[in-house]
């Protein structure tokens, strides 16, 4: 930055003297101009009263060297003298302005190119008293001549006026960068930093305490994330634990011969029941673990949905259990078309279903509904069973997380549903939301984003 800042101070001094020297020599090119008019103008004056008074006869020869030109003219316009150069060869003049005024107001001035002279002058015109005209003419002098007379001095000056600009610049940007040097960039002080640099500084500040919050936001996350690596750890310990030592205790107990004959299918069927909800614990885990994946949302196997139809479907694969314990289940609501995939979402609404039944009083009923709210379609499950207390509402989507262990055991599963359901809803970018009041019941909905028809359309064009 430093090497930057000196060649823009630098280009802005070059600048600064480019510009200087120019308006110098609109300002010297004026001063010269009006020099040169006024010395022609006390000439002219002087020779005109000298021939008024003397006549002609002290008029010098013609020298073409002569930087100054005097020219006698007739009122015709004709060159009656001229000391630079024979009267016979030089053109009429009655067409010069200075000629002109001059005839008409006894003076007159002007400035412009001679073709005789290859110049330009200035020149300047009396009326004399005989009628004829004089005028004295002298090459004007430019800002081009004073520098070509210049040339060497105004070399060095320009040399000089480089390296001073380069000094300037090198040592100006020094102290500029230096208190943005000297700033701890960790913890900002806008006290020893100038007013320009305040704003920035301020920045600076905020940005820092926004990252600061955002480590110590990672930091808690980092921390509730292996907390719930414990957990969970703990708990699929245990829930192995469970059904491995009941498997463990009926072999080892058929092994060494110590049950009759007779209670050794009851100790098989318990075997095999305890080995079954192991599979599911596994099956379940590793569900759960596809799910807890975001970002790999399965794009490609996501399809158009009716969930309605899933709904009917989940209904008639509950209908047993929902038989067994007295309970109707009930549809109503219209038709909502979803984009997802097929089994995760029947896994999904199944889930839910099954839990209503579950932890639903006998003889009760579970109302389904779908639709259209918002923007966003919904199908919710409603249960008038035992309902969940508020204190455990925000957790009982929580891996192995049971409200009444006592009552789940009786009910079975394995804890993992509702958690399940939740990442599913998240890996489709939907929501679950619950609304529950204990001792009345219990409402989840499932909101996904409504399948567009424009796309519904051209999918339905590309299928053969």
């Amino acid at each position: 930055m430093k090497i930057e800042l000196t060649k823009r101070l630098f280009t802005a001094c070059i600048l600064v003297f480019i510009l200087s020297i120019f308006m110098v020599m609109i300002v010297v090119g004026n001063y010269l101009a009006r020099r040169n008019l006024e010395e022609v103008k006390d000439m002219a004056i002087h020779v005109s009263a000298i021939l008024d008074t003397q006549g002609w006869d002290l008029l010098p020869q013609a020298d073409q060297n002569s930087p100054t030109r005097m020219t006698i003219i007739a009122p015709d316009g004709s060159v009656l003298y001229d000391s630079n150069f024979p009267a016979n060869t030089l053109e009429n003049h009655g067409d010069r302005e200075e000629f002109l005024d001059a005839l008409r107001n006894g003076e007159g001035e002007s400035s412009r190119y001679s073709k005789s002279l290859l110049q330009k002058t200035v020149n300047y015109a009396i009326r004399l008293r005989d009628g004829n005209v004089v005028r004295i003419s002298m090459v004007q002098d430019t800002v081009w001549m004073l520098l070509a007379n210049m040339l060497n001095p105004m070399m060095l000056i320009v040399l000089v006026a480089v390296l001073i600009s380069v000094l300037l610049a090198s040592r100006f940007s020094r102290k500029i960068m230096e208190p943005i040097n000297r700033m701890d960039v960790e913890n900002p002080d806008d006290r020893d930093i100038y007013d320009e640099m305040k704003p920035f500084v301020h920045r600076l500040v905020s940005q820092n305490q926004q990252i600061h919050r955002q480590m110590e936001a990672i930091k808690e996350e980092h921390a509730k994330q292996d907390t719930m690596r414990r957990e969970f750890t703990a708990n699929v310990s245990h829930e192995l634990k469970t059904p491995l030592t009941s498997i463990s205790g009926f072999a080892e107990i058929i092994r060494d011969g110590m049950v009759q004959e007779k209670d050794i299918p009851h100790f098989a069927d318990t075997i095999y029941k305890e080995a079954a909800r192991l599979m599911d614990l596994v099956n379940d885990i590793l569900r759960l673990s596809r799910l807890e994946d975001i970002d790999q949302r399965p794009e490609k196997d996501m399809v158009p949905i009716q969930l309605q139809e899933t709904a009917a479907v989940v209904m008639k694969r509950l209908a047993l259990p929902a038989e067994q314990k007295e309970i109707r289940i009930e549809y109503e609501g219209d038709p909502v078309e979803i984009r997802g995939v097929p089994n995760i979402i029947e896994e999904v609404v199944y889930n839910v279903c099954d839990n209503a039944i579950k932890y639903g009083k006998t003889g009760g009923s579970v109302r389904i509904t779908t639709g259209i709210e918002n923007g966003r379609g919904f199908l919710k499950v409603k249960d008038d069973g035992i309902g969940i207390p508020l204190a455990d509402q925000s957790r009982v989507f929580e891996r192995f997380y049971r409200v009444n262990k006592s009552h789940s055991k009786e009910v079975g599963g394995t804890g993992l549903g509702l958690s399940i359901v939740k990442h599913a809803m998240l890996q489709h970018g939907g929501e679950v939301t619950l609304d529950s009041t204990l001792g009345t019941g219990t409402e989840i909905g499932l909101w996904f984003p409504v399948l567009d028809t424009n796309e519904n359309t051209a999918e339905s064009e590309e299928s053969p």
